[in-house]
Order: C-alpha cells, then sequence, then structure tokens
C-alpha cells in the first residue's frame, strides 16, 4: 500500500488516497464532491542522504555520523 495524491477533474479539489501499487492508476472518487473523475497527480518526495549539505542541516544525521552507527538493517548492529 502506498499514498497517492489525486485532482479531481470537477472541483479540481486535490487529496490523498492510500492505495496498492496496482490500483493507483484508477479513477478515485473525490471526498469533496463525490465525483468519480479523480485522477492520480505525480508527487514529489522529499530524500535526506549523508553528505556534506546534509550534515550541515541536518542535526539527525550529524550525530549518526559522530557516533558511528548507522547504516545496515539494524543502525549497524548486526552487521559485522
Amino acid at each position: 500500500m502506498a499514498l497517492y495524491e489525486y485532482k479531481c477533474g470537477s472541483c479540481e479539489g486535490k487529496f490523498d488516497l492510500m492505495r496498492s501499487m496496482g490500483s493507483a492508476d484508477e479513477p478515485a472518487e473525490c471526498p469533496e464532491c463525490g465525483a468519480s473523475e479523480a485522477r492520480r497527480l505525480v508527487s514529489s518526495f522529499a530524500s535526506v542522504t549523508p553528505g556534506d549539505s546534509a550534515l550541515s542541516s541536518n542535526p539527525v544525521m550529524d550525530a549518526r555520523v559522530a557516533s558511528g552507527g548507522g547504516g545496515g538493517c539494524c543502525g549497524g548492529s548486526c552487521c559485522s
């Protein structure tokens, strides 16, 4: 399941729906006007990766790098 953003063709309202990937492109019913012409939008997302720019603006990344932890499936505690 993933969260998708839709825009209504009738009232121009935008809303989010949690749907399976297989039904993501199917028309959705607008919660505002009830029309079934809402179409999925291409949404952007944010991602933070370790690096010089991330470290200077992200205190969480600063702490992870300073402690030597991170990476792997369990923050590095299960990997050798």
